[in-house]
């Protein structure tokens, strides 16, 4: 067995571990889609439809990306990281192609949005998944909608070094953080309202504004001056647990035991848990973190709802030009000083719900989307990525726009 840890070590753990790959310029990203059967799309696929599926991805994709699942039978199509934004693009591009029609063969297509209309259902019954569920519970009805009826596009940048300039990962924490309320805005496409005979209030972004009202502290935003290092784990270590594992002695899967409420890692560490903290369960509660921008070694960018059809390219390159390109970086960072300062929690809510019906949100919006135009040039994308990405700008948010707004509102609770 493993020992225990002290406060002190555990957070260092999660200091040396956050922002911990000195380079810039890989990409990666993951691709939720709602798996829908064809002959009824209100119907959500039994876990034996998805069993059937999922055996089709035990022949590997052709750029070896991978296939997992969420509670609510989600498809994730993960990539590599890829030495460039162009090589990322193409991968991906020939892996979901792959997927498609595998899906299709089994009778289901796969549907690009944040939000599922249907009611949520568990279909995906992993261990870890039935923590979160107990725990999310805390907050009501809304856990189940979060867990089952969500999905993104989760752009993973490298974190960058201990340099001053568009290089250092202070410089890209302050990026992604400062400009996140925008680029919810942008690629919002998760819109939720009801008729005038309803109270509840819309929103562009229903996804997101659930994820902040759900557990705010585990899935809000956290403050963008300073060392992120620093930063990420303080709130690591300050945020609740959602289960504590118990030790397997009989052969059975790994157990999860539901938390004490109110337990935080910090508290765990100082006693107050059931038993001692030992380095897998900072690991564990690592992955339960899942605010805007996430430090796991690399810069996740989880803000963004999933895209229709190929629209998924648009965030990608937008999100790796601003962070990638020196000039597009030095741009975004005079930006952020002369209009965006730093984003409070209210300010993420006001983006989730108005999106680009906000004018600052907007103006925003439309610098950063040009600035990324350009950036995409120097760093030498294809003309067919450029085209995809100066198509959507023109569509939706140079004209103030988002996907959402080209979309009838989903009768779906978020508060």
């Amino acid at each position: 067995m493993k020992a225990a840890l002290s406060e002190a070590e555990a957070a260092g753990l999660i200091f040396r571990n956050s922002l911990c790959r000195d380079r810039v310029g890989r990409t990666g990203v993951e691709l939720e889609w709602f798996v829908v059967p064809d002959a009824n799309p209100t119907r959500r696929a039994t876990g034996e439809e998805l069993a059937s599926l999922a055996r089709r991805f035990d022949t590997p994709l052709p750029s070896s990306g991978s296939v997992s699942w969420e509670p609510g039978g989600q498809l994730e199509l993960s990539s590599a990281p890829h030495e460039s934004l162009q090589s990322c693009v193409d991968a991906v591009a020939a892996d979901l192609a792959v997927v498609r029609e595998r899906a299709r063969t089994e009778g289901m297509s796969l549907v690009g949005g944040g939000l599922d209309p249907r009611p949520p259902g568990f279909t995906v019954s992993l261990p870890r998944y039935q923590a979160l569920r107990r725990y999310y519970a805390r907050w009501g009805n809304g856990g189940d909608t979060l867990l089952c009826n969500t999905a993104s596009v989760q752009i993973n940048l490298d974190a960058g070094d201990a340099s001053h300039g568009w290089r250092g990962r202070s410089r890209r924490w302050l990026v992604a953080n400062a400009l996140g309320p925008a680029l919810m805005a942008m690629f919002a496409n998760s819109p939720v309202g009801h008729g005038p005979e309803h109270e509840e209030e819309t929103a562009s972004s229903g996804r997101q504004l659930l994820r902040l009202r759900t557990d705010r502290l585990r899935s809000g935003p956290l403050p963008h001056h300073g060392d992120p290092r620093r930063t990420w784990t303080r709130y690591a270590l300050d945020t609740d647990v959602v289960a504590i594992h118990r030790p397997v002695t009989d052969g059975t899967p790994l157990a999860w035991s539901p938390a004490p409420d109110g337990l935080s890692l910090r508290q765990w560490l100082r006693g107050a848990g059931p038993r001692d903290v030992r380095p897998e369960d900072v690991h564990h509660h690592l992955k339960s973190l899942v605010p805007p921008v996430r430090a796991c070694g690399h810069l996740e960018f989880r803000m963004i709802d999933a895209q229709h059809a190929d629209d998924w390219v648009v965030p990608v390159a937008v999100v790796a030009a601003l962070m990638d390109d020196e000039t597009t970086s030095d741009a975004a960072a005079s930006l952020i000083t002369d209009r965006v300062p730093q984003p409070t929690w209210q300010d993420w809510i006001v983006a989730a719900r108005e999106g680009m019906a906000h004018p600052g949100t907007a103006d925003v919006a439309e610098r950063v989307v040009r600035l990324a135009l350009a950036g995409l040039r120097r760093l030498e994308v294809s003309p067919a990525v450029i085209e995809t990405v100066g198509l959507f700008a023109e569509r939706h948010t140079l004209r103030g726009l988002a996907p959402a707004h080209l979309r009838c509102p989903r009768r779906t609770a978020v508060a």
